[in-house]
């Protein structure tokens, strides 16, 4: 999962134009032109124009304060999940939550800054043993993104363990921290209030139970293994293109089967054929190649079942 948060500038500046800072801090780590693909599980996207990688609360808030004040759109990309790059790249300022990865354990309870991968929180839990986690095994992305998206995986959402998370409220100039409460987050099925409102995600508190270091590795080796055999990481990938939706009735990876589409390719885009609701990059797939593919799974489901997908994916760029 990434952890995507898209404010459209108050003014729209030309892109063309000069930006200022007086944070001389933050100028000195502002770079321009950084290619994306890299940072995406997809490998796919042109350059950001502006780029930061904040190391801490101070940073985070001063990076987006000066896209505010510079009326530059801003986007947070944490693991590189679930997004999917424009081959021109963004325009706006890129915001990379990696060293964001503070972690820490207090007795029942994991901190988390955004930037710490899904992965290292699961290590974690074994460490102290604690369980509740382990159904994220595996699963690629931050932290951030996992609570941004409510990631879900063998019937367990990351709503279930999350006791509060410490949020940036973005005004039209101004920054406030607040901490939410779980029943502030407005969790429902892969939604939250990150996706909802102008809140960003800077600290999550995870709330979990002692358990049994043997019971927590077999389940997170349980997990691991059942990716793994889905073929998801054999190829460059995204995750899942689409929601499943239940009034529909089946996973929509069962309905894209049902399709009869399966390995269609377009470019080096590939569905793939171990998981229908997967697009794969054979190699040198382009985001043009990969949308247009997004919209002939959509196009094909319209047309033969009446079902309009809903996507999971998020579109990064000029589309």
């Amino acid at each position: 999962m990434d952890y995507v948060h898209l404010t459209k500038s108050f003014t729209k500046r030309d892109i063309n134009s000069p930006v200022e800072t007086k944070d001389k801090n933050f100028r000195n780590k502002l770079k321009t032109n950084v290619r994306l693909a890299p940072l995406t599980t997809f490998n796919i996207g042109g350059p950001a124009r502006f780029y930061v990688e904040p190391s801490s609360l101070s940073d985070l808030t001063a990076a987006v304060l000066w896209a505010l004040r510079n009326s530059v759109p801003f986007l947070i990309l944490g693991g590189g999940s679930n997004v999917l790059v424009h081959d021109s790249g963004y325009s706006g300022l890129v915001i990379y939550t990696g060293r964001l990865n503070r972690l820490e354990a207090h007795e029942d309870t994991i901190t988390a800054e955004c930037g710490v991968t899904v992965d290292r929180l699961v290590d974690k839990s074994l460490e102290q043993r604690l369980t509740g986690v382990e159904f994220a095994a595996g699963m690629p992305g931050s932290t951030g993104g996992a609570v941004f998206m409510n990631a879900r995986a063998v019937d367990r959402s990351f709503s279930d363990i999350i006791e509060k998370a410490l949020a940036l409220k973005v005004g039209r100039d101004a920054v406030d921290s607040t901490w939410l409460e779980n029943n502030a987050l407005e969790f429902s099925y892969k939604t939250s209030v990150f996706q909802k409102r102008k809140f960003l995600v800077y600290n999550v508190v995870f709330k979990l139970t002692k358990g049994s270091a043997q019971a927590i590795e077999s389940n997170i080796r349980a997990n691991k293994n059942l990716r793994k055999s889905k073929g998801q990481y054999l190829f460059p990938n995204a995750g899942c293109i689409f929601k499943n939706s239940r009034w529909i009735g089946m996973p929509t990876g069962k309905l894209i089967e049902e399709l009869g589409i399966k390995g269609k390719r377009i470019g080096d885009a590939e569905i793939f054929e171990e998981h229908a609701n997967f697009i794969i990059n054979r190699g040198k797939a382009s985001a043009d190649d990969v949308y247009r593919l997004i919209k002939y799974i959509e196009n094909r489901a319209l047309q033969t079942k009446g079902i309009k997908l809903e996507r999971e994916i998020n579109l990064v760029g000029d589309w």
